[in-house]
Parts: C-alpha cells; sequence; structure tokens
C-alpha cells in the first residue's frame, strides 16, 4: 500500500528529498527548517495522533458539558494528517490569506515556504507595550477578516500567527479539522484561544488591554457566534466560579481562563 497521502501536492524535487532525509535523521522536533536553493524551507514530518491525558480531558469535559466547541480537533496519524493540513493551507490562500506557500506534501513531510517570524517571538522581545499591543490588534482585525470569509483557522492562539513586512499571516493548521461543529462554533472555538493565549500579555496592566480586543472582535463576529459563546459560559459558569475561587493559588492555566472569562463577560454585555 502506498504511503501517499490522497491530497498530496507537488512531488519533492530529488535534491530537496535526500536533504530533508538527511536532516531528519538529526532533527529535534518533527518541524524543521532547511535551506535549498537560497530559500528557506519547514518541513513538517509525519506524527501519531495526539493521545495525551489533556486531549482526553478535553473530550470529556466536552461531553459533559453539551458544548462541541471544546472538543479537541481531530489528529489523523501520517500522511492523512499531513494531507489534510495542505488541504487546510490551499484553502486559505486561494481564499487570499497569508499563509505559508505548499511546496511539496507527500507520505512522509509536508514542505512548505517561510512566513516570516512568528509573531510570539516578536511579541515575547517587544519591551514597548502599545507596540505590542498593536501588533496583537492587528493579528485579530486579520482573524476577523478569515471569520467574515467564512473561514476558520481551528488553532487560532497567537503562536500560530506569523509577521512579515508589519502584516500578519496564519500558520500550523494542523487543527483546522473540527468535526461535530459548525461553523460558528468554529469560530467562537477561534476567539477564545485566540483571547486565552494573549492573557500573559496583560498581566499586572492598569488598565487591561483584553477586554477591549474582546470587545472589538465580538463586535464584528456573527450573533451566532456571540451566542455560541454566551453558551460556553452559561454552561460552565459553576466551573468558572469554582476557578475564581482558586484562581489565587492555582496555575497559570486557571488565572488564564478567570482573565479571559472576565474579558469575555464585558465583551458579550
Amino acid at each position: 500500500m502506498s504511503d501517499a497521502p490522497p491530497d498530496a501536492g507537488l512531488a519533492v524535487d530529488p535534491a530537496l528529498h535526500d536533504l530533508i532525509r538527511s536532516l531528519r535523521a538529526t532533527a529535534l522536533t518533527r518541524v524543521f527548517s532547511v535551506t535549498y536553493s537560497g530559500r528557506k524551507l519547514w518541513v513538517k514530518t509525519a506524527g501519531a495522533p495526539r493521545l495525551r491525558s489533556s486531549v482526553l480531558m478535553q473530550r470529556t469535559i466536552a461531553a459533559v458539558f453539551a458544548l462541541p466547541i471544546l472538543r479537541p480537533a481531530r489528529s489523523q496519524p501520517g500522511a492523512m494528517g499531513l494531507a489534510a493540513e495542505a488541504g487546510a493551507v490551499r484553502r486559505l490562500a486561494e481564499a487570499g490569506f497569508s499563509v505559508p506557500a505548499v511546496i511539496a506534501c507527500t507520505g512522509q513531510w509536508l514542505v512548505l515556504s517561510d512566513a516570516g517570524e512568528a509573531l510570539e517571538t516578536l511579541l515575547n522581545a517587544e519591551q514597548d507595550i502599545d507596540a505590542r499591543w498593536g501588533m496583537i490588534a492587528t493579528a485579530s482585525r486579520l482573524l476577523a477578516r478569515l471569520h467574515a470569509a467564512n473561514l476558520w483557522h481551528g488553532g487560532a492562539q497567537i503562536r500560530n500567527f506569523s509577521w512579515h513586512a508589519n502584516t500578519p499571516g496564519l500558520l500550523d493548521l494542523e487543527d483546522n479539522d473540527l468535526p461535530g461543529m459548525t461553523l460558528h462554533e468554529k469560530q467562537a472555538r477561534d476567539l477564545l484561544l485566540f483571547l486565552y493565549s494573549l492573557m500573559r500579555y496583560d498581566k499586572n496592566a492598569a488598565p487591561p488591554h483584553l477586554p477591549g480586543l474582546a470587545t472589538e472582535l465580538l463586535a464584528q463576529a456573527t450573533p451566532e457566534v456571540r451566542d455560541a459563546l454566551r453558551k460556553l459560559r452559561r454552561r460552565m459558569a459553576w466551573l468558572l466560579g469554582l476557578a475564581r475561587l482558586i484562581a489565587p493559588y492555582a496555575g497559570r492555566d486557571v488565572r488564564q481562563a478567570v482573565a479571559a472569562d472576565d474579558a469575555l463577560a464585558i465583551a458579550l454585555k
């Protein structure tokens, strides 16, 4: 049986194939960069389905609260996963969004063009708070434009945005496959992940930036997306209340969840 994915893209140039094979043997992660013909490329190798305890917990919580928005993305093994991500990248590119170009997709790896710097890296290095939140606001407008085109990311945390020539782009679409969710649930999930991932940049801010950003984002969202977020807050009200009680003594994840919910509460009024 062939290991080529059903949506395979261009075949890998033989010389590039040999280079990837040689580097893959010593790569520390399943994603690594190569320089070929003067171009920086990124290689993602086939992975196994995610069976972490956090994924199992996510599935359980989504089932208990009857909230599809909380389900984890479908993690397909090997060639199927690479093909699914390549297809998602192509769909967004065809819709006019800034994403890496698919150079090749085989049963072993997905090869993408370089899309600039990771926005998260720039944000972490930026000491000017206004400049930092200016970049975040620009990324939020890209996400709003994506949703206006009836599309979604699937893993819209700030780490999955790029930055090139003062313009944001979208990265890492391996979580784009969200079965069992409506379009508005997928987009609500995007907004939730995006806001949650920004909490560390708003720590001890006076006044905080996140409520205003959340308000601007949700003002551009459809009524169905806002209703999906209201439903989430309503069904998880007791759990969020408990989180507030223990937040001063809990870890970062709990504190971030509480702060993100506070921003949503303001934005949904």
